[in-house]
């Protein structure tokens, strides 16, 4: 597996690939009961915006690897990793040819969460699954 890449994630990546930088990335499934943890970051213009936990996965680390990585950086939290779920794909409005594949694991936090400000979050929250904030990064609403 090539920066976390698997066989599964062939989303006619030759197309794709001919005009974007193709990144990868973990995301974490963390819930309750009846919620969902968030985090808040910001766009490049400032404005606010919702999703899971996680980031880019760097390319001498696996899915995993980088997902334990991002969650320690981002909150300050040791985390087991369970099951992989969805991929979803991110465009990134301030760099117009790169895109990444989230990959979306189920989570369990070892700890309260800390967010990191200095690592672009600037708050977190435990959300019911139907009352997911407006401002929600739209892919990451679907897999709620």
């Amino acid at each position: 597996m090539r920066g976390g890449w698997d066989a599964t994630d062939t989303l006619s990546l030759s197309t794709v690939a001919e005009d974007h930088q193709i990144r990868a990335g973990a995301k974490a499934r963390i819930t309750t009961a009846d919620c969902v943890l968030l985090v808040q970051e910001r766009h490049a213009d400032g404005s606010p915006f919702w999703t899971l936990p996680g980031g880019g996965v760097m390319p001498d680390e696996s899915l995993t690897q980088g997902l334990r990585r991002e969650l320690r950086e981002e909150l300050d939290c040791p985390i087991t990793i369970g099951t992989p779920r969805e991929t979803v794909w991110y465009a990134h409005a301030s760099d117009t040819h790169t895109l990444t594949a989230y990959r979306i694991f189920d989570c369990y936090l070892l700890s309260d969460p800390r967010p990191n400000f200095a690592e672009g979050i600037s708050d977190y929250q435990w959300v019911p699954r139907d009352a997911v904030p407006p401002t929600t990064l739209p892919q990451f609403r679907f897999v709620l």
